[in-house]
This record gives structure tokens, sequence and C-alpha cells, in this order.
């Protein structure tokens, strides 16, 4: 509930209520303020606001937050490109679930071929 109020413009009165309880947490306060703003970054177009983004909220004594930092700088150069680019790998990593599905589902059933016939049929009459 908390994660779509976020990315929302519109709020319910109890997502208000929610919010303005956790918002006695110090944690909640710091978790809410990076998520809302790294969110901005990652949607936006300036990726040097990363560093600035991991810089200020790199002293956060929340475990989970510094984790999540400590995992963009372990791949920041993709996390880098993921803001500088408009270019993403989702239509592929959607085949090969689609395709990973398809297989579990005819597990021990048929060959190769058949998988094959599948698939193309697939896109062919579902997409």
């Amino acid at each position: 509930m908390v994660t779509s109020t976020i990315f929302s413009t519109k709020r319910n009165p109890e997502d208000e209520r929610l919010i303005e309880l956790l918002s006695r947490f110090t944690w909640f306060n710091q978790m809410y303020e990076a998520s809302t703003s790294f969110y901005e970054l990652i949607t936006g177009n300036d990726p040097d606001a990363l560093i600035r983004w991991m810089r200020k909220f790199w002293k956060t004594k929340t475990n989970t937050l510094k984790a999540f930092i400590t995992g963009i700088k372990m791949d920041f150069k993709t996390v880098k490109n993921t803001i500088k680019y408009n270019v993403t790998n989702g239509i592929t990593e959607g085949f090969v679930n689609k395709l990973k599905v398809v297989k579990r589902v005819m597990y021990g059933r048929a060959g190769l071929e058949l998988l094959k016939r599948k698939m193309i049929m697939e896109k062919i009459l579902f997409n």
C-alpha cells in the first residue's frame, strides 16, 4: 500500500493516515524519502544525480537501505546507464520467462521440435 502511494499523485484518506502514522518512525522517514527520490532519479535523465543520492543516504542507520546502496555500488555502471539511456531488455526477459513457463508445462510430454512449434504458434496466435 505504501509503495503505491510513493509513485502515485492521488492518495486516499486511508493511505494518508497510514503514512502519517508511520511518519513517527525515523527509519520510515528515511526509507520514504530515499525511495521517492530514487524513483525520481531513476525515471529522470541525470545520471550524475545517482552519486549525490548515494552520498546523501550512505550514512543511514537503516540496514536495508544501506544494503540497497551497496548493491548499487557493486553494479554502478549498469544503474548509471539505466538512467542515461532509455533502453530496456524487458521484452527479452518476458520472452525468456514465457519460454520457461511453456517448457515447464510441457515437461516430459514432447521434444524440442514441439516446444519450438508451440512458441512460434503462441507468438502468432496470442500476441
